[in-house]
């Protein structure tokens, strides 16, 4: 980037397509600065892909940015509706709670990213809630939308976290904090169930053209324009699913206005990643019923997939509808499956392969290793032929397996091993390292630069740190995580 492209705060030019399409889609709405902010972090790389000059970043003003707390030409601050299926169950109104879109943010190079303030205050949809934010589920929030998108994975990103010294009420009293989300756009299932279940066919008709048009461009003005583009919601969705299952990534509250249009990961509260592998894995204490568990997550894709169908049902034909959802299964394990294949090192495709996944699935089950320690072990595996775990007899049966697999590569065991590390993260952020950053954000606010850097190159082996590869040490152990969080 040439610092021609660098711009102030004061001197980005703004604007919202959204609002100007569906205006009745938001409420204007005032924010609540917190009380003596404090910049914590920054992600600088994604400040240069806004093109903001980073020594705005050291300036009173880039955190009264954060805190909503400047006001300019072009900042828009709206919360939108939406409503949605929470655990099963249709919910008329959500809408923006905690959330305030403050503009869409356009690029020299022609990219449009949506920055929208979490826990900036009170807005027509906090319902019985504050509005707030906590240091805690900020935090999380934070680290982990940088960490899935080192990782590979659509997600939403976090420019910049502030905390400030209010007094928020949720299962103890916490102190607040502001994270400023960064998307192509936010819009979500949710948001055109609203229009479908409320009878706004024409409303519902505008945002369809909207995102087709903005973000879909490619079936824009097709006569089965609505059909393609829910044809690519299922593909993105799918293969969003397939690739938090093969990090071992479990989201926690799959509500149908959690999940992104446009495929994204969106909206981080509970999630967890796995450590000893477990399919029955729940990373949240009030899904009683495990609905939302790791091994459901899939067909949890299909189940929300369906109430967008649903909500478009006056669009599309109820045999194109069906058809479309029939589709995602194969869509989910096609890229399953090529995923697994590629963290198991398998360069060729056999038939026999297939057996071979659910033969490491069940071991993983029976043995409860260590999720990504053992994928990232098994890379090494290529050329020490030596696994640092005790070798049960599941092990040692599925071993031998592995080995007669491998006989029949053509490839040579050091592309295999290189094709794995870069596959197979040595690090993921298991909750006790996001408890670690929580614990110490005022004494030692080094501790989440480190672990920001750390988590935003998983695949380097990082010597000096090898104990953050680790699982849960015994005071962080059995952390229990809540939609709070």
């Amino acid at each position: 980037m040439t610092t021609k492209h660098l711009l102030k705060l004061a001197d980005i030019n703004f604007t919202n397509r959204l609002y100007k399409s569906c205006p009745h889609l938001f409420v204007k709405v005032k924010s609540s600065p917190i009380v003596h902010p404090v910049l914590l972090h920054t992600n600088t790389d994604l400040l240069n892909r806004l093109e903001i000059d980073p020594y705005e970043m050291e300036k009173a003003s880039f955190v009264r940015f954060i805190n909503g707390d400047l006001e300019f030409d072009g900042l828009f601050f709206g919360s939108s509706y939406y409503s949605g299926h929470q655990f099963g169950v249709y919910v008329p109104r959500l809408g923006d709670g905690r959330a305030i879109m403050l503009a869409e943010l356009e690029t020299s190079y022609g990219s449009h990213f949506e920055l929208q303030l979490k826990g900036a205050g009170l807005t027509p949809f906090s319902r019985m809630g504050d509005g707030r934010a906590v240091v805690r589920s900020s935090i999380r929030e934070y680290l982990a939308s940088a960490h899935l998108k080192a990782l590979g994975i659509p997600t939403t990103e976090a420019l910049a976290i502030i905390h400030g010294q209010d007094d928020v009420y949720r299962e103890t009293i916490e102190k607040s904090a502001i994270v400023m989300r960064v998307a192509e756009s936010f819009i979500r299932f949710g948001h055109f169930e609203y229009y479908a279940h409320t009878g706004q066919k024409a409303e519902l008709s505008k945002l369809l053209h909207f995102v087709i048009d903005t973000y879909f461009s490619q079936f824009s003005g097709h006569q089965n324009q609505i059909l393609l583009f829910y044809q690519e919601v299922v593909k993105r969705t799918a293969m969003l699913f397939a690739r938090w299952q093969a990090v071992g990534f479990c989201h926690g509250v799959l509500n149908t206005d959690n999940m992104s249009i446009l495929g994204l990961t969106i909206d981080y509260g509970p999630y967890g990643f796995i450590d000893d592998f477990d399919l029955d894995f729940i990373c949240n204490h009030s899904d009683h019923e495990g609905r939302y568990s790791y091994g459901n997550q899939p067909s949890i894709g299909m189940w929300n997939l369906e109430a967008l169908g649903r909500a478009l049902s006056g669009f599309i034909k109820e045999e194109d509808l069906k058809r479309t959802l029939d589709s995602y299964p194969q869509l989910f394990h096609f890229e399953y499956r090529r995923l697994l294949r590629e963290k198991m090192g398998l360069l060729q495709t056999l038939e026999s392969d297939e057996e071979l996944m659910r033969e490491v699935l069940k071991m993983l089950s029976l043995t409860r290793l260590d999720y990504t320690q053992f994928f990232r072990a098994l890379s090494h595996y290529q050329t020490s032929k030596l696994l640092p775990f005790e070798m049960s007899d599941e092990l040692q049966n599925f071993m031998l397996q592995y080995d007669e697999r491998l006989s029949k590569e053509t490839s040579s065991a050091e592309e295999r091993r290189a094709n794995m590390l870069a596959i197979n993260p040595k690090f993921v952020l298991r909750n006790w390292l996001a408890q670690q950053a929580i614990d110490h954000y005022e004494t030692d606010p080094g501790l989440l630069a480190r672990l920001f850097d750390i988590l935003s190159s998983p695949f380097e082996e990082h010597e000096d740190i090898s104990d953050w590869a680790m699982p849960a040490p015994i005071q962080y152990k059995n952390l229990c995580v809540s939609c709070s969080s």
